[in-house]
C-alpha cells in the first residue's frame, strides 16, 4: 500500500474527529440583543442532533498546499448514536468503502491500490479511541464514528449571527455564523473527558495559531442540524494548508444494521496509522 494512500485512509477514519467546514462566515453582527437568542438556537440544536439515534450524510473535505489541491467526498449513514455505520469515499481516484463498528472502523482496500496490504488480507482496522489519542485527547474519539459529536463544540460558542434562510436538500433552513471560543470548549464535556478534551483544545490552537473556530450551521424548525461548515487555516514549516469540510445530515432516523467484516480478512493497522497521524501533525505548529 502506497504511503500516500495509507495517509488518505487515516484521514477518511477520522474526517469528523477536526470539524466540518467550506463555508462562507458572513458579515452579520452578534452584537444586537438578538444574539443571546441565536446563541440559544444552536446550543438547543447541538443538544437535539446529538440525541438523535441515526441519520445519513454527505460531506466533502478539501486540503489546499502549495499549489496543490486534495479532495474527499463521502457518502453514509450512521446509527446508534454513532456506533455503527457505513460510509463510501472517492479518494485518489478510487473508493473507499468503510464500516464503523465500535470500538473498531474498517476500510476495505480497493483493488489495484498499489503495494502490499498486511497479509494480503481485504479490509484494514484501526480502534477508534487508540487512533484519536494522536490527536491530542480521547474526548473526541467517537467523532471519528459520529460526525454530528462535532457539533459538541457549538455549545462553546461566544458569539452567533443569524445570516438568514437557505435549502438544505430540500428543507429550509436558518444559517448561523458562530464563533466558537476553545477555551470554553473543555466545560462543555463531561467531567471524566475535560482533561483529554484540554489536550484537544491546545492541539487546535497549535496547529492553527487561534483561540476561536468558526462554524457555520443551518438548523430547521425541529432544531435539527441539517449541514455545518467550517474552515481552517493550518500551520506547516513550508507554510500554510487550507482546510475544509462541509457536511450535510438527512433522513434522521434509524439506519441499517451493519455487519463487521470477519476477522479472517481484516488486518489491524492502529499501532501504524496513529504513527503516521501523530508523525505530521507534530510537523503543524504556528
Amino acid at each position: 500500500m502506497t504511503r500516500s494512500f495509507l495517509l488518505a485512509a487515516s484521514g477518511a477514519l477520522v474526517l469528523g474527529a477536526v470539524g466540518c467546514g467550506g463555508a462562507g462566515h458572513g458579515s452579520a453582527s452578534s452584537t444586537s440583543p438578538s444574539g443571546g437568542v441565536y446563541l440559544a438556537a444552536v446550543a438547543k440544536a447541538a443538544d437535539v442532533t446529538g440525541q438523535i439515534p441515526g441519520y445519513k450524510f454527505e460531506l466533502t473535505s478539501s486540503t489546499s498546499f502549495g499549489g496543490q489541491s486534495f479532495s474527499v467526498h463521502g457518502t453514509g449513514s450512521i446509527d446508534d448514536r454513532g456506533r455503527q455505520g457505513t460510509m463510501s469515499l472517492q479518494v485518489e481516484g478510487k473508493t473507499l468503502s468503510e464500516i464503523i463498528s465500535r470500538p473498531y472502523v474498517y476500510v476495505e482496500v480497493p483493488s489495484g491500490s498499489g503495494g502490499s496490504v498486511p497479509g494480503g488480507k481485504p479490509w484494514l482496522r484501526t480502534d477508534i479511541d487508540t487512533f484519536t489519542q494522536s490527536f491530542g485527547g480521547s474526548s473526541l474519539g467517537s467523532s471519528s464514528a459520529d460526525p454530528t459529536q462535532t457539533l459538541s463544540f457549538l455549545k462553546a460558542a461566544g458569539t452567533v449571527a443569524k445570516l438568514g434562510v437557505e435549502d438544505v436538500r430540500g428543507v429550509p433552513a436558518t444559517r448561523y455564523h458562530a464563533t466558537v471560543e476553545l477555551a470554553r470548549y473543555p466545560a462543555t464535556v463531561k467531567p471524566s473527558n475535560r482533561a483529554a478534551a484540554s489536550r484537544y483544545v491546545q492541539t487546535v490552537k497549535r496547529i492553527t495559531g487561534s483561540d476561536t473556530l468558526p462554524i457555520d450551521v443551518w438548523i430547521d424548525g425541529q432544531s435539527h442540524v441539517r449541514r455545518v461548515a467550517l474552515s481552517l487555516k493550518l500551520c506547516s514549516p513550508q507554510g500554510k494548508i487550507d482546510e475544509s469540510i462541509d457536511m450535510t445530515l438527512y433522513d434522521y432516523g434509524p439506519q441499517p444494521a451493519v455487519e463487521p467484516p470477519p476477522a479472517s480478512q481484516v488486518a489491524d493497522i492502529g499501532d501504524r496509522l496513529g504513527a503516521e497521524a501523530e508523525k505530521n501533525l507534530q510537523k503543524l505548529h504556528c
